[in-house]
Parts: C-alpha cells; structure tokens; sequence
C-alpha cells in the first residue's frame, strides 16, 4: 500500500479549501448582482485545476453537495436542473482520469440493491393515486440515490481520496456551523450567507433585542439555525453524521496542527447541533456516545468531561435548549394516559403522524399506496382516527419517520430492500473494524467512524422522513467506497502475513 506524502495531501487540502472559499464568495456575490466578476475566475481556476489533479473534482464535488449549493445556486440563476448537473460532472473527471488508467467501473452488491430497490419502487407507482407524483419520486431517487452512489463510489478509488473526502464533510459542515454561530452571537439573523446559513425570521417574535433573546427561554423558530436547507432538524441530521467523522481525526491524524484542527471542528459542529434546537438529534447524539462508551471508545473520566463540556456549550450557545427537550419528560405518560396528560403540542402532532404511516402500512402491507402519495391522499384521513389522534392535525401531513412513511409508501418490500441497502454497508463496515483492529487501527477507526454516522443518520430517522435524501446517499456512497478500499487493504494485509510458497 503507498504511502500518502503529507505535504502533497496538505497542499490537496489548501486547494480544495481555496477553491470551496472562493465558491462561497461567489454564491454570496451572486446574490447581490456580482455575477460574472467572481463567477468567471472562479469557473477558469477550477477548471485548470480539476486538469492537474482530477481527485479534487470529487473534493469539490462533496463540499458543494452538502452545502448545498446546486439548489442555491440554481434558485439564483434561474435554472436549478443545469447547475446541479455542472456540478454533478466534476466527479465525471476522475472518472474519466480512472478509466484512461484502464481502472474497471465499480459495481457492488449495494448498488444492486439499489437497483432492485428501484424496481420496486416502480412496482408501488403502478399502484398510486397519481402516478405523475410517484415517478417523480422514482426520479428523484434514481438521480440522487442510485445516480450519485455510482459516480462517488467510482470516483474515489484510494485511500488519499477518502481521507481527503472525510475531511471535507467535516470541513465543510464546520464552516456551515460557524455562519449559525456567528448569527446567533450577533443577534443577526437576517445575514443568511447567500442560502448557506438560513433562519426563518418571518417568524421571529418583534421587539427583542438579541440580548433578551438569549436570556429567555422560550425557543421561537426563527431562533432555531436551519443551515443551507432551511430545515433545523434537517441541518441537524446532516451534522450529526459528521461528528464521528471529526472524532476520529482527533485521534488518528498524526499532525499536532491536524489534530487541533480536527478538534476545532469537532466543537464548532457541535454548536451548529445545538443551536438547532433538535430534540431527535440530541437523542442520536445521547445514542452515539452510548454506543462510543461501551466500545471503550471513550473512557469513563472522558465521558463526564465531555458531559461537562455540552452542558457549556448548551448553556452558552443554546439558551432554551434543556427546557425544549424536558419537554419530552411527559411522552411515557402521554402514550398511556393520553387523555389527561398533557403534552407539548409538537409531541402530540408527531405521534399522531407517525402512527397514521403506520395505520397506512397495516391497510397496505405488500408494495404499499405508491412513492410519494401518503401525505397527499392518505394522511389526512388516517390522522384523523380517533384511536391515534393525539392532536387535531386538519391538512396533509408527512410521517415525521423514515420508516413510517417509507413502510406506508412502498410496503413490506421496498422497507425490506431499503434496510438490506443500508445493512449491507453497515455489517461490511463492522466486519472491517473487527479483522483490521489489531493490524490497522486507524482503517479500523475509519470504518468505525463511517458506521457511527449512519447509525446517527438511522436514530434521527425514527423522527424524520426521508426528505433531502441526496445527503443520505452521499455519507452511503462514502462508505461503501470505504468498505471497497478497506477490503483491498485487508486483503493486501492478510497476503503480507500468509507464508510464501516455496
């Protein structure tokens, strides 16, 4: 296995960093009518560059794709479809330098379920109220799912690649969380960054001063950070999955100067977490550490400093945040006794939501009422059921749960092959970390580390539909590019250590 220069990977970093800074600043001219005088010298050195070194058109790639910027930008431009397909042809370039080196196309067994988990799902459409509506989804998931997955686990094909990739989502998702940090100190919530750093002010309670907002404790929703997607939970999800990945460059990055950054990073996601305000996230995070813990991947005296620490970070960066999530002290009693507890009304409309998905799934257990069409024609009706109706709910709404909604949508069969799809990757991964713990404890990490994410991903799952599941696929196509390098490093490994034949 070749071994990576540092200076070489350092000064891979510096570039794709410029060249991501630079698109930040673009994204930002543009809003205010600087158009072409960022856009065109942006577009000449990212093309030279890409020319020189083809892997960073995948770096670039990834950190455009979770800032979200072909929707941004497309909004900006006017025309969404061409921008998120010029960006979708960076990674065309490593691709192609592969296939010039006479690398083979990578297939693996994910991408085969992913492609049975298609049929399926056209299998459903055939069944739905509007058919209009439910190919659409189909579409939506062949070209940022099916789509997306090939090209990343085709475009990164060393380690070098993946560790760069890793630092990227973690990069980005700090700098992501520095725009809500800076918000939230200043008290100025209307600087949104050009879409990267949105809130929904409309909303925000007149006549406070940022100072009393920060010593109150009612949480409004113009409060709440929503990052790129204008969705709290949403940028919540999307920066829980990363931590593991900060976490374990704390560890096993060799530079004193990558360690601290790594750190820095660690902690400013962290906040962007919190000043979220999102109750499910916290749970997954709660999870995660659990999990970290009785691995022995974090000592006892770690643990409570760490404790310590979030209960800093809450207190400074999230007034309001302890009283949110007490508010789901009342759920146990609320399940039993749901006539004479009294519950916070977003509980009572989550609960009431899920369960109608799930009522949706037992009336249609086998393909389900078609992609995309239970919160248009069933769940309003099914909300409505007196046995389940924690809360008056009188419009459309989703399940509030991935597997809710998906089961409800596409039955027994689509849930089953959706879960095979992210199992595979998962028991791939944990299979790696164990054979490589002894031999390569830092691949063992990073298979770790890729696995801790999308068990975060799967925990904030239980309370979130699949919406923006672009950013789902990609951390999945991450990892099953992981498990494909990982498996080569394994392999080189255990024929380093089996006798020669004489």
């Amino acid at each position: 296995m070749s071994s990576t220069q540092p200076g070489t990977l350092l000064g891979q970093r510096l570039i794709v960093v410029l060249l991501v800074g630079v698109a930040a600043m673009s994204l930002f001219a543009i809003q205010q009518g600087v158009t072409m005088g960022l856009a065109m010298p942006f577009g000449l050195v990212a093309l030279t560059l890409l020319f020189i070194k083809p892997n960073i058109g995948t770096l670039l790639f990834i950190a455009l794709a979770y800032m979200n910027a072909p929707v941004l930008l497309g909004r900006l431009v006017g025309s969404p479809q061409t921008v998120a397909m010029g960006v979708t042809a960076l990674l065309g370039i490593p691709i192609a330098a592969h296939l010039v080196k006479r690398r083979g196309l990578v297939v693996d067994y994910t991408f085969l379920l992913m492609l049975v988990f298609l049929g399926s799902l056209f299998g459903s459409s055939f069944l739905a109220v509007d058919t209009r509506v439910a190919f659409a989804w189909v579409t939506t998931f062949l070209v940022e799912g099916v789509l997306l997955y090939f090209l990343l686990l085709n475009a990164i094909r060393d380690l070098r690649t993946l560790r760069a990739a890793i630092w990227m989502l973690v990069l980005v998702s700090a700098f992501l969380s520095s725009l809500g940090l800076y918000q939230e100190v200043s008290g100025n919530h209307h600087a949104q960054f050009g879409g990267l750093a949105q809130r929904n002010t409309e909303r925000e309670p007149d006549g406070e001063t940022p100072a009393s907002r920060r010593e109150r404790t009612t949480v409004y929703v113009g409060d709440r950070a929503a990052g790129p997607m204008n969705g709290p939970n949403r940028f919540a999800q999307i920066l829980i999955i990363v931590l593991p990945l900060a976490f374990f460059r704390i560890r096993d990055e060799r530079s004193g100067l990558a360690r601290l950054v790594a750190l820095g990073c660690l902690l400013l996601i962290l906040v962007g977490v919190f000043i979220t305000y999102s109750r499910g996230t916290f749970l997954a995070l709660v999870a995660m550490m659990m999990v970290m813990v009785a691995l022995k991947y974090i000592p006892w005296w770690q643990m409570v400093f760490g404790g310590l620490l979030l209960g800093v970070i809450v207190t400074l960066a999230a007034p309001g945040f302890m009283e949110r999530i007490d508010t789901m002290r009342t759920l146990p009693q609320l399940l039993t006794q749901r006539d004479t507890v009294e519950g916070h009304g977003a509980i009572r409309g989550r609960l009431t939501e899920m369960l109608a998905g799930i009522h949706v799934f037992m009336d249609y257990p086998v393909l389900g009422v078609g992609p995309g069409q239970y919160m248009l024609f069933y769940s309003q009706k099914y909300m409505a059921n007196p046995e389940i109706s924690f809360r008056e709910i009188n419009k459309g709404r989703r399940a509030h749960c991935l597997y809710a909604e998906l089961a409800a949508e596409t039955g027994l069969v689509g849930m089953c092959l959706f879960l095979a799809i992210v199992g595979t990757v998962l028991a791939r991964l944990w299979r790696l970390r164990s054979s490589l713990q002894r031999t390569k404890p830092e691949l063992a990490n990073l298979a770790f580390a890729l696995w801790l994410g999308l068990f975060g991903y799967l925990t904030t799952a239980v309370f979130l539909q699949l919406a923006y599941q672009r950013y789902f696929w990609l951390y999945l196509a991450l990892a099953g590019a992981a498990v494909q390098l990982l498996e080569n490093a394994r392999r080189e490994l255990a024929a380093q250590r089996s006798p020669t034949a004489i």
